[in-house]
């Protein structure tokens, strides 16, 4: 077999089990721990914020952002544990 002079190496990629490494800031850390200690927050919200934390989940701000407004943690109009049924017309 025969070696080319002129092949490109392989260009090294991570794999998909290989995590990145995401960097909070000390600003959206306080921001977060803010949240975990307000007793005025849904207690299933802070859960979430202390675990992202933990995580260094990249939507920590996202999920800072949304608790600290007072949305609910699951929109119950857009979720369901029950499959929707489709509807059949007849004709």
């Amino acid at each position: 077999m025969t070696t080319y002079g002129s092949a490109v190496p392989h260009q090294e990629t991570p794999h998909e089990n290989e995590t990145t490494q995401t960097i909070i800031s000390d600003a959206l850390r306080r921001r977060a721990q803010s949240v975990i200690n307000n007793s005025s927050i849904d207690a299933q919200w802070r859960a979430v914020i202390r675990y992202a934390l933990e995580i260094n989940d990249p939507w920590l701000p996202d999920l800072v952002r949304r608790a600290a407004a007072g949305e609910s943690i699951i929109d119950s109009a857009e979720f369901s544990l029950a499959p929707k049924q489709e509807t059949k017309t007849m004709r």
